[in-house]
C-alpha cells in the first residue's frame, strides 16, 4: 500500500484513540495515588496533547519512528488543588488506523 492509500485518523480520532487505551491500561498501570487522583479529577481536568513524538522512544522500542505516521499522546490532568500539570502517560501511536503500533509510558516509570 503506498502512503497515498494510508488511511491516517484525524487529531479528534487520534485524541480518542489514546483516552481509550488510556482509560482501558491506567488502573493496572499507574500508583493507587495517581489513579485516584485521576479518577477524582478527569472530568474536569483530564487532556490530552499530541506531540511530535521525540527520539528518546527509539531507545524505548528499539525501532525507527516516522514523524508523518508516528504522535506522541501526553495524557494527564491539568492544574489541580494548585499543583501544575501532571503527565500521567505518554502514548506512542501510529497514524495510520490499521496499525498496531501502541506503546505507554507510565508516570512513575523510569
Amino acid at each position: 500500500m503506498s502512503g497515498a492509500e494510508l488511511e491516517l485518523w484525524s487529531l479528534d480520532e487520534l485524541c480518542d484513540h489514546a483516552f481509550a487505551i488510556f482509560e482501558e491500561l491506567a488502573e493496572e498501570n499507574l500508583s493507587v495515588e495517581d489513579y485516584a487522583i485521576y479518577q477524582q479529577y478527569a472530568s474536569a481536568s483530564a487532556y490530552v496533547d499530541l506531540v511530535p513524538a521525540i527520539d528518546d522512544w527509539v531507545d524505548m522500542i528499539a525501532m525507527d519512528i516516522d514523524p508523518e505516521l508516528h504522535v506522541e499522546a501526553r495524557i494527564g490532568l491539568a492544574e489541580v488543588n494548585g499543583v501544575a500539570e501532571i503527565v500521567l502517560a505518554r502514548i506512542l501511536l501510529s497514524k495510520e488506523k490499521f496499525e498496531t503500533l501502541c506503546h505507554a509510558r507510565w508516570r512513575g516509570q523510569d
